[in-house]
């Protein structure tokens, strides 16, 4: 969090942050997008890019010898079969990043933090093309304003600095819509809207389910604001909601739902105070 603070990178968390990344973006209609996938991102993790990533940190954090003792420690995984242990190929000290636990997490965005830093090194001074970009961890996007030739070098760098580091990534450039987490963002139209991978039907928990009410009726409101926020407008909105309000209708919930754009909050959530007996 110091580094990500202190250097400014873009590490999205969000499909929020993503949105407010395109819509920041200047002349849209100009630019085209770069997008990237890291191939295998946490297993490919090696122990001297987790010490360069800390290195890195350094910088702007404090990290004792203790912190890097327990880091290193906690890489140390295994798996057994049949009480066969299983360890990591070309891998004698048993140095793995596992996914699934906040440990790997933290260990895969601090890595993400270095790469982002190095990237924005290479393009912060470029004459012939602009770089905005960031990462959903293995998952990055940029926009990039100059001619195609230019982005087409400018992606041949971004695989270069990955090459570096022992990393693999599959990249297009040159487009201007792109699906990202679950938006589709058009840089032509300048506007944004819910995505669904083929195939993929969206199902909520039944009405009738014996969950706390407050949770059921919470439900398809959440869904209303959610498709809402995603939505550049109202046409839009309409035109995504159809599998949606089947899903809900399969559910049992009889919720309409409606475009309703919710003002951004003014204050902080109030902390509720609580009776500690």
């Amino acid at each position: 969090k110091e580094v990500k603070t202190a250097t400014e990178i873009n590490i999205w968390r969000n499909t929020k942050e993503v949105l407010d990344w395109f819509k920041g973006i200047n002349n849209k209609s100009k630019a085209s997008f770069i997008m990237f996938d890291i191939v295998e991102f946490y297993p490919s993790i090696t122990k001297q890019l987790l010490t360069d990533a800390l290195n890195f940190a350094e910088q702007y954090a404090k990290i004792t010898d203790l912190d890097r003792e327990i880091i290193f420690h906690a890489k140390k995984t295994l798996l057994f079969n049949s009480s066969t242990p299983w360890i990591k190929r070309n891998c004698e000290d048993m140095f793995d990043v596992p996914m699934g636990a906040y440990d790997g997490a933290e260990a895969c965005e601090l890595v993400v933090c270095f790469i982002l830093a190095q990237l924005s090194k290479e393009f912060k001074n470029t004459r012939n093309s602009k770089l905005s970009l960031g990462l959903y961890r293995d998952d990055g996007l940029a926009a990039c304003h100059g001619s195609a030739r230019q982005i087409e070098t400018t992606k041949k760098k971004i695989c270069e600095i990955f090459r570096k580091n022992q990393l693999k990534i599959t990249i297009e450039a040159n487009k201007k819509i792109v699906n990202f987490l679950d938006v589709t963002l058009n840089l032509n139209t300048e506007k944004h809207q819910p995505y669904l991978k083929p195939g993929n039907t969206p199902q909520y928990v039944h009405a009738k389910s014996n969950h706390p009410p407050t949770v059921i009726k919470a439900i398809p409101e959440g869904i209303n604001k959610r498709l809402a926020e995603i939505s550049s407008n109202e046409d839009i909105f309409n035109s995504a909601i159809p599998v949606y309000q089947e899903a809900l209708r399969m559910s049992g919930h009889n919720h309409e739902l409606v475009y309703k754009k919710h003002p951004p909050k003014d204050k902080e959530n109030r902390t509720r105070k609580r009776k500690i007996i």
